[in-house]
C-alpha cells in the first residue's frame, strides 16, 4: 500500500499525472469540472483561501529570515502542490520556481523515498541539488507532506535564494566553478527534519559548509516556518470545505487555469515562429590556472531560441544550438532552464489571481541532451547556470512581445535586456575573525525596456520577480562592514535610447574601509560589454548596455573627504575626476564581465553599473516634451539629446524646434552616407566565413554548435557554404 489516494504509491501518482495528460490533453483528465460549473463563486473562495495562506506564510516567514534577499527583496516563494507535484497556488515572489516543483517531487518518487527514508506527517525534506529540481545551490527548497487520515493529499513547498552558497568563491551565484564539487554546499533530497522541526545536525551543516552559517540557518528556519503555516492553512480549508471538495478542487483550479492560459495565447498572439539570439562571454583563461587545467580557457556562449506558437495555443521553445556542456559554471539542468524561461513567460501571460504549473502544460520544450541546458554529466557545475543560461528568460519576453505586437496588443509588449549584477565578498578582520557576504540586490530588481507607448521604468523588478527591489543600503552595509556606500543612483544617459527609452541603469560606489588582513571581491552575472546585452531594442530602438566594473586601488579618497571635496557618486563621475587629476589611484582595473577574487585594501574604490535597458523606436522620433522632461530631471544630458535624439535645447532646457528639425535631418543624411547595401555586406561577411577569418572564440563556438544538425544546416544556409564546410 502506498501513501497516495486509493493506496497508490508516489511514483504511481507521478506517472499517472503525466500519462493522463498525454492521453486526454487535460490536467488530471478533467474534461468536465463539476465544482466550477455548479458554484464558481465557491471554487474561487476556496482558491482564495489557499492563495491567502501562501501569502500569509510568506509574510510570516520573512519575519524570521536574516538575509536581505528574503527580508527585503522578496527572493522567496511559498506554494501548495498536489501529491504528484503540480503547484496549485503560490505567494508572490520568485514565480519561475513554480515550474521546478514537479521535478522536485518526482525526485522523491524516482528515488523511492516512500520506502526509505519514508514520507510521514511532519517530515521536512530539503534539496538544492540541480539534478533533482532546484536550479542551483543558492535556491534552497523545502517540502512538507500534508496528510489526511493517513493519505498524502498535498505538499507545502517553500524556497528562497540564500546569500552565500559555500562555493569556490564567496557569494550566492559563484562563478569560476569547474564542477559540482566546487559549486558549494550541494545536498540532494534529504529528510532534514521530523515532527515539524529541523534536526540539529542539519543546522550544523550550514555552519560548517557555508560562510554565512548563522544567516543561512535563519533562512532555513524561515522556509520551515512558512511551510508549516501552509500546512495549517490547508487543514483549515479541508475543515471548511471538506476533504472531497479539496481533492477535486485543487485539480479543477489547475485545469481551469490551463484553459485560461491557452485561450489568452490564442487570443493575443499570432501563430508563428520567432527566432532570437544572444551571446555571452566567459573568461577563465589565466584565472583557473593549474587547479582546473581543463577549464583554463575562454568561451563564447551561443544562446538561440526558436519560439513557435501553434494555432492551438501550445508554445514550442527550441534550444537546439546551445553550447555543449563543459567544465564551466554555466551549465543548468532542464528543471532550472525551464524555471528561468518561466521568469520570462509569467510576466507576459499571468492574468489570473495566482501562478501555478498550468504554464508547464502549455509548453513543449526541446533542450538537447548534452547541451549546457541539459548536461549528461551529473557532476557538471551549475553554480551560476541561472546567471548564464538564465538570460534566456529575456528572449521569451521578446518573442511574446513580437507575437502580441503583431496583433495590436501594444501595452502587453515588454522588451528588456538582461543586465544584472552581483558580487560576493570574503575577508579577515584585523583581529583574525573571518566573514563573508553576498549581494544580488541588483539582479532581480532590474529596470524595464521601452514599450511601444512609454519609457521603461528603472529599478522596479516587475519582469522577473514582481515583489523584488534593491533593499535598504543600511542593511547591506551591516552585512558588508567593509563597504561604505558613497554613491547609489540612476546614472544619466545610461540606457538604451529610443522613441521610448529604456529604464535608466543604476550605479554604485563603495569606499573600502578598514578591511583588516584580507578582503576579496568576486563579480558574477555581469553582462560583458564585448557581446552587448540581451535586449536588442525594437523598431529602431537602441540595445541595452552592458554592466560596468571598476576598481580604483590606492586612492586619495580620505584626503578628498578631509578637504570636503565632493566624492564620486557613479562610474561616470569617478572617471571624470580621475581624468581631471582630482581623484588619484595607484592602479585602475576595469572588467567587462565576471571576475574572481579581486584583492582590495583600505581606501580603494569599488564601482559598478547595471540595468541600462533597451529602447523602443527610433530616437529621432522621440517627442520634444519628453526630451525637455529628461533634461529637466537630469536623466539625459544636453549633448546626448542633441547627438542621439537630434534635438537642440537652450540653457533653460527648452527645445528649439527649427534647429532640432535641421539636426534630425542632418543625422538621417549621415546615416544614409554610412549605410551599406545589404547585398554588399552579406558578400563581405560570406567571404570571411569562406576564408575562416573568424575570431578564435567565435570559431570555437561555431565548431561546437555545428555538432547540432539543425544549427549546422542554418549556418551553411544563411551564408551559402558548401556541404563539407567545417571549422
Amino acid at each position: 500500500m502506498g501513501i497516495g489516494e486509493n493506496g497508490k504509491t508516489l511514483i504511481e501518482l507521478v506517472e499517472e499525472r503525466e500519462r493522463i495528460f498525454k492521453e486526454t490533453g487535460h490536467a488530471y483528465g478533467l474534461k468536465d469540472m463539476p465544482l466550477l460549473d455548479s458554484d464558481p463563486v465557491k471554487l474561487m473562495k476556496f482558491q482564495s483561501r489557499l492563495i491567502a495562506g501562501c501569502v500569509s506564510a510568506r509574510e510570516t516567514g520573512r519575519l524570521i529570515a536574516a538575509s536581505p534577499a528574503a527580508l527585503l527583496m522578496g527572493e522567496l516563494l511559498f506554494m501548495v502542490a498536489t501529491p504528484a507535484g503540480d503547484v496549485i497556488c503560490s505567494s508572490h515572489g520568485l514565480v519561475g520556481h513554480i515550474q521546478c516543483v514537479p521535478f522536485f517531487i518526482k525526485a522523491f518518487a524516482d528515488l523511492n523515498y516512500e520506502e526509505n527514508p519514508g514520507i510521514n506527517e511532519g517530515d521536512l525534506f530539503s534539496c538544492n541539488d540541480g539534478l533533482y529540481g532546484p536550479p542551483h545551490a543558492s535556491d534552497c527548497y523545502l517540502g512538507l507532506p500534508i496528510f489526511h487520515d493517513g493519505e498524502l493529499i498535498a505538499w507545502a513547498i517553500a524556497m528562497n535564494h540564500i546569500a552565500e552558497a559555500g562555493a569556490v568563491v564567496a557569494g550566492n551565484l559563484p562563478a569560476f566553478s569547474a564542477s559540482t564539487f566546487t559549486d558549494g554546499f550541494v545536498y540532494p533530497p534529504t529528510k532534514s527534519g521530523e515532527n515539524f522541526q529541523q534536526h540539529k545536525w542539519w543546522e550544523m551543516y550550514w555552519h560548517r559548509r557555508t560562510r554565512l552559517g548563522r544567516i543561512n540557518v535563519l533562512d532555513d528556519k524561515m522556509r520551515a516556518a512558512g511551510a508549516i503555516k501552509v500546512h495549517a492553512i490547508v487543514h483549515e480549508a479541508i475543515e471548511e470545505f471538506g476533504i472531497d471538495y479539496f481533492k477535486q478542487g485543487i485539480k479543477e483550479i489547475l485545469e481551469r487555469e490551463r484553459r485560461q492560459l491557452m485561450n489568452l495565447i490564442k487570443t493575443q498572439a499570432v501563430p508563428g515562429k520567432v527566432n532570437s539570439l544572444r551571446f555571452h562571454c566567459v573568461r577563465y583563461k589565466d584565472q583557473i590556472g593549474k587547479l582546473f587545467p581543463n577549464s583554463d580557457r575562454d568561451w563564447l556562449f551561443h544562446f538561440p531560441l526558436d519560439m513557435t506558437i501553434t494555432p492551438d495555443g501550445v508554445m514550442h521553445p527550441d534550444y537546439e544550438g546551445l553550447n555543449t556542456e563543459a567544465d564551466f559554471h554555466g551549465n543548468i539542468h532542464p528543471s532550472g532552464a525551464i524555471a528561468i524561461a518561466a521568469l520570462g513567460q509569467w510576466p507576459m501571460v499571468a492574468h489570473s489571481s495566482t501562478t501555478n504549473t498550468s504554464l508547464s502544460y502549455a509548453m513543449d520544450y526541446n533542450i538537447p541532451k548534452g547541451s549546457m541546458g541539459n548536461p549528461s554529466n551529473p557532476f557538471a557545475a551549475v553554480s551560476m547556470g541561472v546567471g548564464v543560461v538564465g538570460y534566456q528568460c529575456v528572449p521569451f519576453q521578446q518573442a511574446f512581445s513580437t507575437f502580441f505586437f503583431a496583433k495590436g496588443f501594444y501595452e502587453e509588449c515588454f522588451l528588456r535586456g538582461a543586465t544584472p549584477y552581483g558580487y560576493g565578498l570574503e575577508g579577515i578582520f584585523e583581529d583574525g575573525e573571518r566573514w563573508a557576504g553576498g549581494n544580488f540586490s541588483c539582479i532581480g530588481a532590474d529596470s524595464t525596456g521601452g514599450q511601444p507607448y512609454k519609457d521603461g521604468s528603472p529599478c522596479n523588478g516587475a519582469l522577473t520577480n514582481p515583489e523584488s527591489d534593491h533593499g535598504e543600503v543600511e542593511l547591506f552595509e551591516f552585512l558588508e562592514p567593509t563597504q561604505l556606500n558613497i554613491g547609489r543612483k540612476l546614472v544619466p544617459n545610461y540606457c538604451g535610447h529610443g522613441k521610448f527609452r529604456g529604464g535608466l541603469g543604476m550605479g554604485g560606489v563603495h569606499l573600502i574601509t578598514k578591511p583588516g588582513q584580507h578582503l576579496a571581491i568576486s563579480i558574477f552575472t555581469s553582462v560583458s560589454s564585448e557581446c552587448g546585452a540581451t535586449g536588442t531594442g525594437d523598431c529602431g530602438g537602441y540595445p541595452a548596455l552592458g554592466t560596468v566594473t571598476y576598481f580604483y586601488h590606492g586612492t586619495n579618497m580620505y584626503e578628498l573627504l578631509d578637504k570636503g571635496v565632493p566624492y564620486p557618486s557613479d562610474f561616470i563621475e569617478a572617471k571624470k575626476m580621475y581624468d581631471d587629476g582630482i581623484l588619484t589611484a595607484e592602479s585602475v582595473e576595469c572588467f567587462p564581465g565576471d571576475i574572481s577574487n579581486i584583492a582590495c585594501k583600505d581606501g580603494d574604490l569599488y564601482i559598478w553599473g547595471c540595468h541600462a535597458n533597451s529602447g523602443w523606436g527610433d530616437p529621432l522620433e522621440r517627442f520634444y516634451d519628453l526630451l525637455e522632461e529628461d533634461v529637466k530631471y537630469g536623466w539625459l544630458t544636453k549633448d546626448v539629446v542633441q547627438n542621439v535624439y537630434g534635438v537642440v535645447v537652450d540653457e533653460d532646457g527648452k527645445v528649439n524646434e527649427k534647429e532640432s528639425e535641421a539636426q534630425r535631418k542632418k543625422i538621417k543624411e549621415t546615416r544614409k552616407e554610412k549605410s551599406v547595401d545589404t547585398k554588399d555586406w552579406w558578400k563581405a561577411e560570406r567571404k570571411k566565413m569562406l576564408d575562416k577569418d573568424i575570431h578564435e572564440l567565435a570559431a570555437e563556438m561555431y565548431r561546437d554548435c555545428m555538432t547540432y544538425e539543425k544549427f549546422s544546416k542554418q549556418l551553411k544556409g544563411v551564408w551559402q557554404l558548401p556541404d563539407d564546410y567545417n571549422l
